[in-house]
């Protein structure tokens, strides 16, 4: 038989037991709440980032093709002036992205006819156009130096940063140890270091010295190593998802086209070929054959 106080408290637990399920209901309904509200916001960010993506997108598709047509309306001048020099290094940058446009499969064409005059030639006085530096302004070898003047990396705002689920299909690998990374030209428009005139720069250049080792920045298919009197001895590696990475002035490179490749490989070694004012690295990203500003790929370093 119950005693009174077991009676009480069977009779508390029959009145709390139903408050308690229906706290627990509540409980999960505000959780089920909380989720799709934070599902929302995810599937707001990720529309806004997607917009953004696609606005830089655009606006660096749309200055390589300005690019493209400037540099037909340099050549133009040049021939008109008589300048064959000139000239020809005008067409060596045509030609290299021809080069380029056959790999990735990027149409290229004049789409607006540039008029080119010798205003348009002057060097930019604008301080927010960068001078090109010297590769060789700091040897890299030199151990105060690099003490006083770290590595420098990019980073500048992008949207154009590896996705979740890219790993090593896209290039986020910085194609040079950390001791030979320092960037001397960064991504943008800057004054020319052969024409002295202001021009895009499609990609970085990193201060390496000679015969570092340069690594495959990702998995991928050599399509192109060759020689170019602009670019020297250069590589473009296939990746996946419409990437493509770009390697110049190299001294030498080991790989041939078709060889499949790991990120992280050796591939080829710097060097000062080509039309180059000191020994270094041009690194290029490209997305379906438009060069993008490899800021936000610099994720991971090889020591």
């Amino acid at each position: 038989m119950k005693t009174s106080s077991e009676i009480v408290i069977f009779f508390f637990l029959m009145l709390w037991m139903p408050s308690l399920a229906n706290g627990q209901e509540r409980s999960i309904e505000q959780m089920e709440q909380d989720f799709e509200q934070y599902r929302q916001e995810r599937v707001r960010d990720f529309e806004a980032f997607r917009e953004a993506r696609e606005r830089e997108l655009r606006a660096m598709e749309q200055a390589y093709q300005d690019y493209y047509n400037e540099l037909h309306g340099l050549q133009s001048y040049y021939q008109a002036q008589n300048d064959t020099m000139n000239a020809n290094i005008a067409g060596e940058l045509i030609e290299f992205e021809q080069d380029i446009s056959r790999v990735t499969g990027r149409p290229l064409r004049v789409t607006v006819e540039v008029q080119t005059d010798e205003e348009a030639l002057r060097p930019p006085t604008d301080e927010s156009v960068p001078i090109y530096y010297p590769e060789t302004t700091t040897p890299v070898n030199d151990d105060a130096a690099k003490a006083t003047e770290p590595t420098v990396y990019i980073h500048e705002e992008t949207t154009l940063i590896p996705l979740p689920g890219e790993g090593s299909r896209v290039p986020v690998l910085l194609p040079l140890t950390a001791d030979r990374s320092r960037i001397t030209s960064p991504f943008g428009m800057r004054r020319h270091p052969v024409l002295n005139t202001q021009r895009m720069h499609n990609g970085v250049d990193f201060g390496s010295g000679m015969n570092a080792h340069v690594f495959s920045a990702a998995d991928g298919t050599v399509k192109l190593a060759q020689y170019s009197r602009s670019f020297g001895n250069w590589i473009i590696l296939e990746h996946e998802n419409g990437y493509t990475s770009v390697y110049a002035h190299l001294n030498s490179f080991i790989v041939s086209p078709g060889d499949r490749v790991r990120k992280g490989q050796i591939i080829a070694y710097t060097g000062n070929t080509g039309r180059s004012t000191g020994p270094h690295l041009h690194y290029e990203v490209r997305l379906n054959g438009t060069p993008v500003n490899p800021a936000g790929y610099f994720t991971e370093v090889m020591e």
